[in-house]
């Protein structure tokens, strides 16, 4: 009886010994051991590759992927395990504005790196350099530079490797950066294999606090949940439905929002005219007169081009050498502009302080935006409309509150889908032709 006591004791004293020292969890510690050597950064992200890969496989094959085989979770699972990369873990991501980026991949050996590392060496030209414990190659025609520890790989792409070295890896004082604390917190998008989050001077810039985005799968493009938090609460909500113009097909940006601003108190008009006085501060824009009159809805459109005639008078010499006149007809391609917005009151005054303030200019019965061609206006009791095409644009209700936006030839669609205080939820759609051309090598 004595000796089965004293066994029971020491498998208790076993079993709390275990609990306590937890040599079960290593895997938990090195992950928290990697967070602490992230980077400082403009966007942060977090990717469970694999699962990432397994939701995007309709994707690839919808868009006809070349060698897509090679893209599979199964193939990267393997592959990852060749070179000892713990891709089962979550792999970070990180961007800057300034044009750098890089990822810090988990490792669960670096006994197979080398292997990697070496052929790496042997077909580019690579500079390496040993700094402490740290054996750092650097891929001079690709500005990348490559180092690992026992527990992770860390690929830098751009021109500032040793700024982000010294400050986030050898500096012994470091600490979590304020970009990763917000992602790891996530409250939005908790459980989505790839989710980005940014609290960049940009966004600061126009009143917004922090920006969350999480992949969504479709298999037409590459779509972007979206959660902005702005500063101040701005009690707009999104309309059903509101009064908007029809868009040409070739138009490459267009805006069509439709917000409720009835009822808004002054202290709100002065938050929201300081907002997107901002955004205009440049031109000196009197927003404050056009919210005072706005209605709501607001509708632009700029891209593509509507074939003109004119007749001109053109002197020409006759059969005898003789001076005449002749009317002649000529074509032109015009660019296609409308903007519209609808108003409470009558817009004259607005329209006349922007005709003083030069941001409007009058040319006989039609009007330039600085240097936007010549357009046509229309004045109706509760909407605005310039144009430069023959007749008006036709209006009708639309239900959408979408911005379609072409910057560097890359179409991007965020559509809004729901207000509420301090908080804009919509989608970012990215087109997968220009995916597919940024990694054409695939």
């Amino acid at each position: 009886m004595y000796k089965k006591l004293v066994f029971i004791l020491f498998l208790a004293f076993l079993l709390g010994a275990l609990l306590y020292l937890k040599p079960f969890d290593s895997s938990k510690k090195q992950l928290e051991k990697i967070e602490t050597f992230l980077p400082e950064a403009d966007l942060a992200g977090r990717v469970y590759l694999l699962d990432f890969l397994t939701e995007s496989t309709d994707l690839m094959l919808f868009n006809e992927i070349s060698q897509r085989q090679f893209l599979t979770s199964e193939f990267v699972l393997s592959l990852a395990k060749k070179f000892g990369l713990d891709v089962q873990n979550p792999v970070y991501i990180f961007a800057n504005e300034r044009g750098d980026a890089g990822s810090v991949v988990p490792l669960y050996t670096t006994q197979k790196l080398k292997s990697a590392l070496d052929r790496i060496s042997l077909d580019n030209d690579v500079k390496d350099t040993l700094i402490g414990q740290d054996h750092i190659y650097h891929l001079t025609d690709y500005q990348v530079h490559i180092f690992h520890r026992d527990h992770f790989l860390f690929i830098y792409y751009g021109d500032y490797f040793y700024e982000i070295y010294h400050e986030s890896i050898v500096n012994r004082k470091r600490k979590m950066a304020d970009v990763w604390q917000g992602l790891f917190i996530n409250p939005i998008f908790p459980n989505e294999n790839l989710v980005l989050y940014s609290e960049s001077k940009a966004l600061k810039q126009f009143g917004m606090d922090h920006a969350y985005m999480a992949h969504d799968s479709d298999s037409s493009g590459f779509h972007l949940k979206s959660c902005i938090k702005i500063n101040d609460s701005i009690p707009f909500f999104v309309k059903d439905s509101g009064q908007a113009i029809k868009f040409s097909t070739r138009s490459k940006r267009t805006i069509d929002l439709h917000m409720n601003t009835a009822n808004l108190t002054a202290s709100i008009k002065a938050l929201l005219i300081e907002k997107l006085s901002l955004l205009t501060s440049k031109i000196s824009f009197p927003i404050s007169d056009f919210i005072e009159i706005w209605n709501g809805d607001f509708c632009f459109e700029e891209g593509g081009f509507y074939l003109v005639s004119e007749k001109y008078i053109e002197t020409e010499l006759d059969d005898n050498f003789e001076p005449t006149q002749v009317e002649k007809t000529r074509y032109k391609n015009v660019p296609r502009y409308s903007l519209m917005f609808t108003v409470q009151e009558p817009a004259n005054q607005l329209l006349n302080k922007l005709l003083s303030k030069g941001i409007l200019t009058q040319e006989d019965e039609q009007f330039r935006f600085l240097f936007s061609p010549q357009l046509k206006l229309r004045l109706r009791d509760d909407q605005v409309v310039f144009y430069s095409t023959v007749n008006p644009p036709r209006n009708y209700m639309s239900s959408m509150n979408r911005i379609q936006w072409t910057y560097m030839d890359t179409d991007f669609e965020f559509q809004v889908d729901s207000l509420s205080d301090k908080r804009v939820f919509g989608s970012i759609e990215i087109p997968m032709k220009k995916i597919l051309e940024s990694i054409a090598f695939l």
